[in-house]
C-alpha cells in the first residue's frame, strides 16, 4: 500500500512535491492510491484535478486510480503503473518512457504528444483511448486532429534522448524556474525538530507545543542579492526606498527520518570544501519560521555552503514566555542528544561544528552531558563546539564542562557586558550568567571572548547574528581552528580572556 508520509506530501502541491524530490532522489510509494482523495480532503488546493507537471519519475503506482484527473506534462518515467487506472484523465505532454503500463486501464484517457520510448503495455493503452488507431509504435503524437506514429531508427536510451530533445517544444516552466534562481539565489537550512507539527489543508505548520518525537526537513530560504552580512533585513522605510532585501522561506519540505539522514550522508560524503557539517540552535521566544530564517542567515554569511543543519526545539515565540521556555529547553536536550549522536553516525568520518545562542546553549549544554555520561567516546567526534550569548548558570557550566569541552578541537564561549537579555535573565535567576560579565566566565579548554559590541534596541543579544567582526571571527574558527592570539581581531583581555575587536 501507499506510503503514508508521500499521501501526504502530495497533498503540500506540486512546489513542494517536485522540489522535494530535486533536493533528495527517492521513489515514491502511491501504490493503490486514488488520487482523487487528495482534492476530496483539500477542496481548489491544487485546483479543480490538477496534477500537472508533477514528477512522478520511478513511482509505484501499481493498482493506483488516476481517474478523471489532469496529469499533463507530468513526468511518469520509469514508473510502475501496472494495472493502474488512467480513465478519463489528460495526459498531454506526458512522458511514459521506460514506464510499465501492462494492464493498466485508459479508457477516455487524452495522451496527446504524450511520449511512450521503450514503455511495457503502451501500445495497449494507447488502444484503448483510440482504438481506431495502428498501435504498432513506441512513441505517438496527436496531428491534424488525431494520434499518428512518429517512427524513430533503431536507437539505444541515450539516443532516444537525444531525439527527443530535438524535437519537443521547450519546457518554459523549467526556463523559468531557471531564471528565477539565477535572480533569486537560495540557501539550504535543513532541520530536526521537536515541535509538534500541525497540518491543515495540505499547508505545513510547525508550533509552539512540543511533541515526543523528531521531525525532519528541509527549507529553502531566498537570499536577495541585496542582502548585507549581518542582516535579515532592512526595516520597512528602507525597504520602500531602496527594495526589499528581507532573507524569506521560500518552500518548506518535511522528510522521513530515512529521507532526512540518507541526505545528511550523501550531502556530505565529499568535502567540497574545508568546512565540516554544522548543527545550530536557536534560543528563546523564537519560532519555527524565523529560526529557519536566522540559521540561514548565520550559515550563509558565514559561508556554509552546503547548507547548516538547525534543531528547533519548541519556543512559544513570545517574550511573557520565559518560563515555559526554560522548561521546554530542559525537556528537549533528550531530543537534541539522540539528533546529534545519529548527526555524528550519519556525516560519515567528518567532524561536526556546533553553534549555539543563548537558552539555546543550555540544551547543548545539557544534551553534551547526557552523551559524556552514555557514550563518552562519542564526544571526540565533536569538532568546534560555539556558545554565544549563553544563557547558562555559570557554575552549571562549571559542573558540565568536562561534558562541554570533551575532546572536541576548539569549544569557545561568546560574552558581551551590554546583553542586558542575559543581564536579566542573571537578575531572576540571582546568579550569574555565561553569557554576561561581569564577573567573566572561564573554563580550562574554553577560550572566552568578549564582544564589547551590542545594539541596545535589541537588548544587545543580536549581535551573535549581526555583528560582522563577530561572524568574520566564527569563521575563521571553523574553516582554520585558528586559536585566539593569531586571530586578526583578537586582542588580550584584562581577565584572562580575550577581546574581539570593533
Amino acid at each position: 500500500m501507499a506510503d503514508s508520509d508521500h499521501i501526504e506530501w502530495l497533498k503540500q502541491g506540486r512546489a513542494a512535491w517536485n522540489g522535494r524530490r530535486k533536493l533528495i532522489k527517492f521513489s515514491p510509494d502511491l501504490s493503490g492510491f486514488d488520487f482523487q482523495q487528495v482534492f476530496d480532503e483539500i477542496p481548489l488546493h491544487l485546483g479543480n484535478d490538477d496534477f500537472s507537471r508533477f514528477n512522478f519519475a520511478d513511482a509505484n503506482l501499481r493498482g493506483a486510480k488516476l481517474k478523471g484527473l489532469d496529469f499533463s506534462k507530468a513526468r511518469f518515467e520509469r514508473a510502475d503503473l501496472f494495472e493502474a487506472d488512467l480513465s478519463s484523465s489528460r495526459f498531454t505532454h506526458a512522458k511514459f518512457n521506460k514506464a510499465n503500463m501492462r494492464g493498466a486501464v485508459a479508457e477516455g484517457a487524452s495522451f496527446e504528444n504524450a511520449t511512450f520510448i521503450g514503455t511495457l503495455g503502451a501500445k495497449e493503452v494507447i488502444a484503448q483511448s483510440f482504438p481506431h488507431q495502428d498501435t504498432d509504435g513506441t512513441r505517438w503524437r496527436f496531428l491534424d486532429g488525431g494520434f499518428q506514429e512518429e517512427r524513430l531508427p533503431d536507437f539505444n536510451l541515450a539516443q532516444s534522448y537525444r531525439l527527443k530533445s530535438r524535437a519537443a517544444a521547450p519546457d518554459t516552466e523549467a526556463i523559468d524556474t531557471m531564471r528565477a534562481s539565477q535572480k533569486e539565489p537560495t540557501y539550504l537550512v535543513t532541520f530536526a525538530t521537536n515541535r509538534i507539527v500541525i497540518r491543515d489543508y495540505g499547508q505545513l505548520i510547525f508550533g509552539d507545543e512540543r511533541d515526543d518525537e523528531l521531525h525532519y526537513g528541509a527549507c529553502q530560504v531566498h537570499v536577495p542579492l541585496s542582502h548585507k552580512v549581518g542582516s535579515l533585513g532592512s526595516p520597512l522605510w528602507k525597504r520602500l526606498l531602496k527594495g526589499d532585501d528581507r532573507l524569506k522561506i521560500r518552500q518548506i519540505y518535511e522528510l522521513s527520518g530515512d529521507l532526512y539522514w540518507q541526505f545528511v550522508h550523501q550531502n556530505f560524503s565529499e568535502l567540497f570544501d574545508a568546512t565540516p557539517p554544522t548543527v545550530i540552535i536557536h534560543g528563546y521566544n523564537v519560532g519555527f519560521e524565523r529560526a529557519v530564517l536566522w540559521a540561514a542567515q548565520i550559515g550563509y554569511d558565514l559561508g556554509l555552503m552546503r547548507g547548516i543543519n538547525l534543531f528547533s526545539w519548541p519556543s512559544r515565540d513570545r517574550i511573557h514566555s520565559y518560563q515555559a521556555d526554560e522548561s521546554t529547553v530542559e525537556s528537549s536536550k533528550y531530543h537534541l542528544a539522540s539528533y546529534l549522536l545519529d548527526f555524528i553516525e550519519r556525516a560519515g568520518e567528518h567532524k561536526i561544528n556546533v553553534i549555539a545562542h543563548s537558552m539555546g546553549c543550555r540544551c547543548l549544554a545539557s544534551a553534551l552531558e547526557v552523551i559524556g555520561l552514555r557514550h563518552p567516546e562519542k564526544l571526540s567526534r565533536f569538532n568546534h563546539l560555539i556558545f554565544a550569548a549563553a544563557d547558562v548558570d555559570q557554575e552549571t557550566m562549571r559542573n558540565v564542562g568536562a561534558h562541554v569541552i570533551g575532546n572536541s578541537g576548539r569549544t569557545t564561549s561568546y560574552i558581551c557586558s551590554k546583553d542586558k537579555a542575559v543581564q536579566l535573565s542573571a537578575v531572576i535567576h540571582q546568579f550569574a550568567r555565561v553569557g554576561f560579565l561581569p564577573p567573566v566566565f572561564l573554563l580550562d579548554a574554553m577560550d572566552t571572548v568578549e564582544v564589547e559590541k551590542g545594539n541596545l534596541w535589541e537588548l544587545g543579544h543580536s549581535y551573535v547574528s549581526d555583528a560582522k567582526e563577530l561572524l568574520m571571527d566564527i569563521h575563521q574558527i571553523l574553516k582554520s581552528s585558528t586559536p585566539p592570539a593569531e586571530r586578526f581581531s583578537i586582542r588580550p583581555g584584562t581577565s584572562g580572556h580575550w577581546v574581539l575587536k570593533d
